[in-house]
């Protein structure tokens, strides 16, 4: 089966794919999320969210299109940090 080549879009590439990635969560008065899951790291604990479309990493994110016009100057994204920069205040 051939690979799809995908798009140029402003000197970067994408191609067809879905992204499954899991965002911050929160609950009011519900239970805590499974702390062993959490350990091992290997399944999704908070929201999980399914981006499809068109995907390209850039630097420290995937940028997802799922929808665009035809001269390709307006679209839908979804733009992912590979790795979410995070500050921490205790008091």
């Amino acid at each position: 089966m051939a690979r799809a080549k995908g798009i140029m879009i402003h000197g970067i590439r994408f191609r067809p794919g879905e992204v499954d990635w899991e965002d911050a969560h929160s609950t009011t008065r519900g239970k805590l999320p499974d702390f062993e899951a959490m350990r091992q790291g290997s399944t999704f604990v908070g929201s999980k969210i399914t981006s499809a479309g068109l995907v390209a990493k850039i630097g420290k994110y995937l940028l997802v299109i799922t929808e665009k016009d035809e001269p390709l100057e307006e679209f839908d994204y979804t733009l992912i940090p590979l790795h979410a920069k995070i500050q921490v205040h205790y008091h």
